[in-house]
């Protein structure tokens, strides 16, 4: 027999003995319903992409108010007869004293932020959580199938030369989001004290002003999920989008000096900005699938983005920036996941806080 014929026996033979002897690949892990924690079968419900729902648990009548899954046990119910589930109930605020902290957070921030030009000059404000009542926009019709539900209101009253500053915020939102309520509230103490007296702005150019400093105030702190929310957002019917683009023309302080000075009673429109900017929102009707697709067991870098003005991360799937934060099912369980650093190749995350580093091409 040939050499070369030989070796090319003895490599066949060597490959059918290696495949052999192989560990076989682990089946993959069985589909888990969100709610339940009961592996899934047969068809099953998904909603926004990452949640599956068993047929059983679609049926439930109770949804969270927070995350619209349904909800079967272990979860808060207000007085006003909304549910949270349990895995948003850690995060949401329940106290009025969380209420007071986070408005004082949010005012210290913005005054940071702007260098002092945006602050109080009244001394009194009180703080209350709204523990019983799920109220609506007035400037909504209430009864429409779309009507809006506020998060908070403010109101103030004049005495002497200053005020007495009322906020109101509603309770069981979600931290961040209450942050961004405060900071929104807070603006609109801010325009009474500083708008003149004979001053008409636009109802939604007054409501958007009030969002652009929840917006500055989340973009300061790194949450994509806040800023992207907020851009999408239709309460000011888009002219925050107008608000965005004037103050990265003119700056806070072309802001605070169009507030105090101007007479116009609209913002000028926007012309770099559109809705395509802000996603859309996410649909919160289940869809049925079926069959289940593999479940994902691991996080995976899939992707990495990098331009002038930002980083952007592609984590199974999801969109994220440093610093922020989405709820992922992973291996069945929901988990939640923070981008914490960005190098050349990986990023480092923090699950539930305990710290991971996912490497491009590492499956």
């Amino acid at each position: 027999m040939k050499p070369l014929l030989f070796f090319c026996l003895w490599l066949g033979c060597l490959g059918q003995l290696l495949a052999a002897t192989a560990t076989p690949p682990a089946p993959p892990a069985p589909l888990v319903c969100v709610v339940c924690a009961k592996p899934i079968t047969g068809k099953y419900f998904i909603l926004r992409e990452t949640n599956n729902i068993c047929a059983e648990c679609e049926q439930l009548a109770t949804r969270c108010s927070v995350c619209k899954l349904p909800v079967k046990e272990d979860f808060i119910k207000t007085e006003d007869g909304r549910f949270i589930c349990k895995r948003d109930a850690p995060n949401v605020v329940l106290t009025e004293e969380d209420g007071r902290k986070l408005f004082a957070l949010a005012r210290t921030e913005l005054r940071e932020l702007s260098n002092g030009a945006l602050d109080l000059r009244s001394p009194q404000i009180n703080v209350a959580l709204l523990f019983n009542l799920d109220f609506t926009d007035k400037r909504a019709n209430p009864n429409a199938a779309g009507a809006m539900h506020r998060l908070g209101f403010s109101l103030s009253r004049p005495i002497g030369d200053s005020f007495a500053h009322n906020v109101v915020l509603l309770s069981a939102q979600p931290r961040a989001q209450t942050l961004s309520t405060c900071a929104h509230e807070f603006g609109h103490l801010w325009l009474t004290e500083n708008l003149k007296p004979d001053r008409a702005l636009d109802p939604d150019t007054r409501e958007a002003l009030c969002e652009l400093f929840a917006f500055k105030l989340a973009a300061r702190r790194n949450d994509t999920n806040e800023t992207a929310r907020i851009k999408a957002n239709p309460y000011t019917k888009g002219v925050i989008l107008a608000a965005i683009e004037f103050e990265a023309r003119e700056g806070l302080p072309g802001v605070v000096q169009w507030v105090r000075t101007g007479t116009a009673a609209s913002l000028p429109p926007a012309t770099g900005l559109t809705s395509t900017d802000a996603p859309a929102r996410a649909s919160t009707d289940p869809v049925e699938l079926r069959p289940p697709p593999p479940p994902a067991t691991k996080l995976e870098l899939r992707s990495l983005t990098r331009t002038t003005k930002r980083t952007v991360a592609f984590i199974n799937g999801e969109r994220f920036e440093p610093g922020s934060e989405l709820s992922m099912l992973i291996d069945g369980k929901r988990r939640r996941v923070r981008l914490e650093e960005v190098q050349a190749n990986s990023v480092t995350v923090t699950v539930d806080g305990e710290k991971q580093t996912l490497r491009l091409g590492e499956k």
